[in-house]
């Protein structure tokens, strides 16, 4: 039975120093992958936990502190993000003002110390217990946006607290799910096929409708990577599920496009007819305006995240009544221009490549095709919704972004694909090298 196949995998029984550390491992990731869509603040907690706990042991020198080459080329995008971040911060006004912007880049200094936690495990271990967690996630998170939906509100939030986030992370983990299309578990297979029907109507259930533009992209990169592997032979009944899952995919969408198109016919409308009114579209556009402004009155090294929103205000003259109250500027690209001006959009493309660096450099093999299959999905979902809305600056976004980038390092270009099942199996062996191993 999958729960016990799972249980076995995931919780090795045995004690022992690096039996423990891959224990950890497995759980970690296996609770990261279920949180997005159901509490994406506990992503945040992830992250920090496993920071922290890697740091102690790193201290205690309870496993050694190895990076290969690949992993110190990712972990210096990664840096100079934060780097150029921190200098936006501190050399403009009111760097005292609010301490959270620095604050937020702590936890993107967890790859230099997570990813030798990670190679302390088992290798070729993790991978099962991400996508497997991802459909779970997916799955509860389509019921969370059911309750939502039907009984509490318009617009499917999920545990994300904000719709927009959730639509990111409902496209991107439901895509992940169905990496484990070609799994030999018949279980694992339905879990794949559901968390990502599940995703997309998760998708659709936010009304997101950046999230909504990255599901082609998404189903080009899912082509890709399925099309070269061995996929198992359908039964009548499996047919028959998912038509029922592409029905309700469908007609979810159908209602919510259609929902979303006359919103925003009204809000183009009132763009001439009552320009006073700030729409959601109105508001963008004057966001964007703002922004821009505020980016060429400081193009080379911004104005400070503190200062972001005061110097769009008055980029844009907004009286004292009518000034715009959001976070950010809605683009992320633009964000990162008004904070660091050219310095600050260079280290947002060096993070963006990151996870790129981490699949492309691997030795070919199948744990590579994975990688490059996840590094896509995850920078195709970041650029198009962060094109419209927020990337980073988020707890949740910016957990989700490390810790899946911490994975993409870890995983052997030449690694085979296992299932939760074929882990299981092997539990036990894990458990014989694990025990004899020394640090």
């Amino acid at each position: 039975m999958f729960p016990d196949q799972l249980t076995k995998a995931l919780l090795i029984p045995s004690k022992g120093h690096f039996v423990g550390i891959d224990r950890n491992n497995r759980i970690f990731t296996f609770v990261f992958a279920l949180f997005p869509g159901l509490l994406a603040s506990g992503t945040s907690v992830i992250l920090v936990c496993a920071l922290v706990w890697a740091l102690i042991s790193l201290i205690a020198k309870r496993f050694p502190f190895e990076l290969t080459r690949t992993d110190k080329i990712v972990a210096a995008c990664i840096t100079l993000y934060v780097l150029m971040t921190t200098l936006s911060v501190v050399m403009h006004p009111n760097a005292s003002a609010d301490k959270t912007f620095l604050l937020k880049m702590v936890p993107f200094l967890a790859v230099w110390f997570v990813i030798p936690r990670l190679r302390a495990g088992m290798p070729g271990r993790l991978i099962p217990f991400l996508i497997t967690g991802a459909g779970i996630g997916m799955i509860g998170s389509f019921l969370l946006s059911m309750v939502q939906v039907f009984v509490l509100q318009v617009r499917a939030e999920g545990g994300a607290g904000n719709a927009a986030v959730f639509g990111l992370f409902t496209v991107l983990f439901g895509s992940i799910s169905l990496l484990n299309a070609h799994s030999e578990s018949k279980t694992e297979r339905i879990i794949a096929v559901a968390g990502f029907a599940c995703g997309l109507l998760c998708a659709f259930l936010s009304a997101t409708r950046s999230a909504w533009l990255v599901i082609p992209f998404n189903f080009a990169i899912l082509f890709w990577y399925l099309r070269g592997q061995e996929l198992p032979t359908i039964s009548r009944s499996v047919k028959i599920g998912l038509m029922i899952l592409v029905v309700a995919v469908l007609a979810t969408a159908g209602m919510k496009v259609k929902e979303r198109y006359q919103a925003l016919e009204i809000d183009i409308s009132q763009l001439d007819t009552n320009p006073d009114e700030l729409s959601s579209l109105k508001a963008r556009l004057l966001l964007w305006e703002g922004g821009f402004k505020a980016f060429v009155q400081a193009p080379l090294f911004g104005h400070g995240p503190q200062n972001r929103m005061e110097m769009v205000n008055n980029a844009l003259n907004m009286p004292a009544g009518k000034k715009m109250r959001f976070t950010h500027v809605h683009n992320g690209f633009l964000n990162a221009a008004v904070d660091g001006g050219i310095i600050g959009l260079m280290g947002l493309l060096a993070l963006l490549a990151a996870p790129l660096v981490a699949a492309w450099r691997k030795t070919p093999g199948p744990g590579r095709d994975i990688a490059i299959a996840i590094s896509l999905l995850l920078i195709t979902s970041y650029v198009v919704t962060g094109t419209f809305g927020i990337m980073f600056g988020h707890d949740a976004t910016d957990a989700v972004f490390i810790y899946l980038t911490i994975v993409l390092c870890w995983i052997a270009g030449d690694s085979t694909y296992l299932s939760i099942a074929q882990t299981a199996e092997l539990a036990e062996a894990d458990k014989a090298v694990l025990g004899e191993r020394r640090v």
